[in-house]
Parts: structure tokens; C-alpha cells; sequence
């Protein structure tokens, strides 16, 4: 059983790790700088002095609180702590974003207890908004707090057909393959309407009742861990698209309405590999 006084220690540090990635984050995003191509030949994934120094900062911060602790990130080689417990850390998922001046940019950090994660934040910077959830097994829950407005408490809507979902995804040109791509306008082509290049905040949308589903693919397993609890605190499903764990990252599959999720099997497994 997951220590109940043991996740909320590390719940609340999840606001002094937030204070911890905006301090260096905020001043960074409006003038980028020692920005970095870390793909070689034509693919581009960059990294910035914010996306380096955040996680440095983020890192030191959970060893002298938490020193037992793993730590896996994006940017440094992991850390093998001695207990269940593990954190993932995206000092600035859509880095893209980030350089182009595009606030939905995040800062994602996962909790993870035995390899499943229990906690996890998406924190928005530029939009002060930080979405939040706990699923271990003393409390499931996801919520969401802003600047401008009193915390709430995230719940999924029903969506009963594909027909009235709308659908999300990040960049569909850029992360699927041929035969995904095509697996992924079929459902598009079913839906209500779909919105593109919303990185992390998608799913906060769709743990708000927002949006229905989001498909992507390319996954790491530091841009997903801290999405799934969030997602299924609120109510909703995170998978892989054959219905398996998505804790690993790879080709994801979010819903609000899980009764969706059969249907959308269906049609993602005609992707061609």
C-alpha cells in the first residue's frame, strides 16, 4: 500500500517545485536564450538554457528534501534512489512553444510510487495555471488552480460518440508516421472539430471537461507520466493505442468518456507501422 503521509509530503513540494521552475522559466521565455538543436541531419528538437537550468534547480531541490528518491528528467542522466519512490521531470514540455513565444508551454513533474505514477502537476507559467492530481490508492482526484480564479476540482464530460468529441493533438505532421497519420484522420475526420499545438494544456483541457480525446505518438516517458493522473483523477482514461499502460510514453491515447476508447482502438490499430 502506497504510504498515505509519505505522498503528501511530497504533494505539498510540488508548489515550492513549481516556484522553483518559474523563477528560472518566466524570465527565460520572454528573451530565449542558448538555444540548442539536440536532433542531428534535418529533425529539429531543441533545448534552452530554461529547459537545462529548471531541471538542474528542480533536481537539487528533491535530493536535499527527498534524498532517498529516483529522479529521471529530460535533460541529465537519472538518479537511482533507495525506495518505491520516483519523480519525472520535463522542466519545459513544448520547448517549441517556449521559443516561439506560445504560453502553453508547461513544466511537467510526476510522482511515481512502485513504477506507477500518483502525482502529477502540469504547470503553465505564462497562463498561471497548474493542474494537479493524486490516484494512489488512499485519494483519486484532479484539480486545477489559477491566478485569477478560486481552486476547482477537474471532472471529465460524457461524450458518448466520437461524433461529439473534439479531438486534440499537438503536432500530427510531426510526430506520427505515414500510416498514424492516417489512422489519425480517420478520427478526426468523426469528430466535432479538433484543436492543434496545445502540448500539455490539452489534457488539462480534456480533465476539465473541454475536450474529449487526444492522440499522439513519439511519447517519452517524462512527457506522459505526470498526465496520467491528472487525466484519471479527473475521470477520464490514458493509454498506449493497444489499450495498454501508457506510464513508458510511445503512441497515447486520452479520453474523458472511456467508452470511447473501443472505437478509437479500432481505428488506430489500422496504423501502418
Amino acid at each position: 500500500m502506497t504510504p498515505s503521509k509519505d505522498i503528501n509530503a511530497r504533494l505539498n513540494h510540488f508548489k515550492v517545485l513549481s516556484k522553483i521552475a518559474r523563477e528560472i522559466t518566466l524570465p527565460l521565455f520572454s528573451a530565449p536564450k542558448g538555444i540548442e538543436n539536440k536532433a542531428s541531419g534535418q529533425d529539429y528538437d531543441p533545448v534552452t538554457q530554461a529547459d537545462v537550468d529548471a531541471e538542474d534547480a528542480l533536481r537539487a531541490s528533491i535530493r536535499t528534501v527527498f534524498p532517498d528518491d529516483s529522479i529521471e528528467g529530460e535533460e541529465r542522466d537519472d538518479y537511482k534512489g533507495t525506495n518505491a519512490f520516483s519523480w519525472t521531470l520535463d522542466p519545459i514540455d513544448g520547448t517549441r512553444a517556449f521559443i516561439a513565444g506560445v504560453p502553453v508551454w508547461s513544466t511537467l513533474i510526476a510522482l511515481s510510487h512502485n513504477d506507477e505514477p500518483v502525482l502529477g502537476m502540469i504547470d503553465l507559467p505564462a497562463l498561471g495555471t497548474r493542474y494537479l492530481g493524486r490516484t494512489d490508492v488512499v485519494e483519486r482526484r484532479a484539480w486545477v488552480e489559477r491566478e485569477i480564479s478560486p481552486n476547482s476540482k477537474l471532472q471529465t464530460k460524457p461524450c458518448p460518440e466520437i461524433r461529439d468529441g473534439i479531438l486534440g493533438c499537438t503536432a500530427p505532421f510531426g510526430m506520427f508516421t505515414h500510416g498514424e497519420l492516417a489512422a489519425f484522420k480517420i478520427i478526426g475526420s468523426g469528430t466535432k472539430f479538433m484543436r492543434l499545438g496545445l502540448d500539455a494544456l490539452g489534457y488539462g483541457l480534456l480533465a476539465e471537461g473541454r475536450m474529449d480525446i487526444i492522440v499522439e505518438a513519439d511519447m517519452k516517458p517524462c512527457d506522459v507520466r505526470a498526465l496520467m493522473p491528472i487525466v484519471e483523477g479527473a475521470g477520464g482514461r490514458i493509454t498506449n493505442w493497444e489499450g495498454g499502460s501508457a506510464t513508458n510514453g510511445g503512441r497515447i491515447v486520452a479520453v474523458g468518456d472511456s467508452g470511447l476508447l473501443p472505437e478509437l482502438y479500432t481505428y488506430l490499430g489500422r496504423a501502418l507501422n
